[in-house]
């Protein structure tokens, strides 16, 4: 049987930048997750607190508290060596002057000039090299968790290699499956997201219009996405999405005619029934990084920190109401 202070279960974003945040605190920290690709890791990397206010037509509260989620990642990327790219986002077609209109009544800058609305506010990152980035530094082992339970020391954690370990404290970032490990979670749902790799010319920022948007990749290429397809949790790439996210890719951007499709494929991510993510204390000793829908990197700071706060017990931060993981209870 091992030991360990904190054991953060899941290495997505939400469970990385936990881990990450908890390092930068002093704590001793363990991640447990399986050998496999993450969703997060096929992600665009979109922090995009403007544009995705917008087209979920948030509140103004709502959109401040995604803006806030951004900012936050200065200090933090700075801390963790994650390397941010604040070079904006386009909007490009009919709609650009609702687009701006509805941007800036959320008080985000919107410039529109003609079919092109573009806004400073929203930033990238690379999905992979952040998460190589956030693990730095932090002890991994590989498993997945069937079993949890409290013990006078804190949880006892069995995987499914058998090798059982005691944490003080742990933390569940297991994205959007379902846990059969004995302890109840809030509810959660699969949302399915289709997206299209491709290299060759590609636009130098990010580029949305109505059903797609085109983010460049640090290496090279592009992110074609991306689909919500709310209740799916299969990963099969279907043939006439992938052509119809290239085809309103390629009128958005007519740089990408030449593009070749290196994959295409799907992600599952877990969402609340309000859309807002899990942040905080399910029990004594037991956090939660859940939900995110599809701002999991955008929101991945802002949730480390609230469940550290409330890991050390420290007072909460203005958002832990609306991530409250019993709001629902």
């Amino acid at each position: 049987m091992t030991q360990a202070d904190v054991v953060v279960v899941g290495a997505g974003a939400l469970g990385l930048a936990t881990a990450a945040a908890l390092r930068l605190a002093g704590r001793d920290v363990v991640v447990l997750a399986p050998e496999e690709v993450s969703a997060s890791a096929l992600a665009a990397g979109m922090l995009a607190p403007a544009f995705e206010s917008a087209l979920d037509g948030m509140s103004s509260p709502d959109g401040e508290r995604l803006r806030h989620a951004r900012d936050l990642w200065v200090d933090f990327a700075d801390q963790t060596g994650v390397e941010l790219y604040r070079d904006g986002a386009e909007w490009r077609g009919p709609e650009a002057e609702a687009m701006a209109s509805r941007l800036r009544d959320l008080g985000f800058v919107a410039h529109q000039d003609g079919a092109t609305v573009f806004t400073p506010e929203d930033w990238r990152l690379d999905a992979r090299g952040a998460l190589a980035a956030l693990s730095r530094g932090i002890a991994r082992r590989v498993g997945r968790l069937i079993q949890l339970e409290p013990v006078p020391e804190g949880w006892r954690l069995t995987d499914d290699r058998n090798v059982v370990s005691v944490a003080r404290q742990v933390v569940l970032a297991t994205g959007w499956a379902p846990l059969s490990c004995g302890v109840p979670l809030p509810p959660i749902h699969p949302i399915r997201g289709q997206a299209v790799r491709v290299s060759g010319p590609c636009p130098d920022h990010v580029v949305r219009a109505t059903g797609v948007y085109v983010v460049p990749q640090g290496d090279g290429g592009a992110i074609i996405g991306a689909t919500m397809e709310e209740g799916r949790n299969d990963l099969v790439p279907d043939p006439d999405v992938t052509a119809r996210l290239l085809s309103l890719a390629r009128k958005a951007c007519p740089e990408l005619a030449v593009a070749a499709v290196v994959s295409a494929y799907a992600g599952v991510r877990g969402a609340s029934p309000d859309g807002w993510p899990y942040a905080g204390l399910l029990r004594p000793g037991l956090g939660v990084a859940l939900a995110p829908r599809r701002s999991g990197w955008l929101l991945a700071a802002l949730v480390a920190g609230e469940v550290v706060r409330a890991l050390e017990g420290r007072d909460p931060g203005p958002h832990a109401a609306r991530m409250s993981p019993g709001r629902f209870a």
